[in-house]
C-alpha cells in the first residue's frame, strides 16, 4: 500500500508541477495580452491624433486657398488701378496732370499722417508711371507730405463777422488800440 501512496504523491506532485507550469505560462501570456493591449491604445492614439492633424491640414489648405484667391484678386485690382492710372495720364496733357498732382498734394497736407504718406507714394507712382519730370517745388511739396505737422491752430473772432470784413466801421475795443 505504501507503493500506492508513494504513485499518488508523485502523481500529485506530477500533476501541480504541470499546473504551476501552465499557470506560469497563462501569466506570460496575459503579460503579453497586457503589452499588445498597451500597443493597440498608443496606435488608437496615433490614429486619433492622424485624424486631428488631417483635418487641421484640411482647414489650413482652405485657408490658404482662400488666401491664394484674395491675392490673386488683389493683383488684378492692382493691375487694373495701374492700367487705369496709367490710361488716365496719356489722355490728359502733362500740363493738367501736374496740375491735377499738385492740387491733389495740397489737398492732402491737411489730412491725417497715413492718408498724407499714401498721398505721397501714389503720387509719386502717378509720376513715375507717366515719367514725368516734376517741377522742384511740386516734388518739394511731395516730399514734405508725410513729415510731421504741427496740429493746426484754432482762431476765433468775436464780434459781428461784416464788421470785422467791411473796414469802413470796424470798431476797436480800448484794449486793441
Amino acid at each position: 500500500m505504501e507503493n500506492r501512496q508513494i504513485d499518488y504523491s508523485e502523481m500529485t506532485h506530477d500533476a501541480r508541477r504541470a499546473l504551476e507550469r501552465e499557470r506560469d505560462d497563462l501569466m506570460e501570456r496575459a503579460e503579453q495580452l497586457e503589452a499588445h493591449l498597451r500597443v493597440l491604445d498608443v496606435i488608437d492614439g496615433v490614429l486619433k491624433e492622424n485624424r486631428e492633424l488631417k483635418e487641421l491640414n484640411e482647414d489650413l489648405q482652405q485657408q490658404l486657398n482662400d488666401e491664394k484667391q484674395m491675392r490673386a484678386e488683389l493683383e488684378m485690382k492692382l493691375m487694373e488701378m495701374s492700367k487705369l492710372s496709367t490710361g488716365m495720364a496719356k489722355k490728359a496733357s502733362e500740363d493738367n496732370l501736374l496740375k491735377a498732382l499738385r492740387t491733389y498734394v495740397n489737398r492732402s497736407k491737411r489730412k491725417t499722417a497715413d492718408k498724407r504718406a499714401f498721398a505721397k507714394s501714389a503720387t509719386l507712382e502717378i509720376a513715375n508711371a507717366n515719367g514725368l519730370d516734376l517741377p522742384e517745388d511740386l516734388k518739394a511739396a511731395i516730399e514734405s507730405l508725410d513729415d510731421e505737422q504741427a496740429e493746426p491752430k484754432v482762431v476765433t473772432v468775436q464780434g459781428n463777422y461784416n464788421d470785422v470784413h467791411d473796414n469802413n466801421n470796424v470798431k476797436l475795443d480800448d484794449k486793441e488800440k
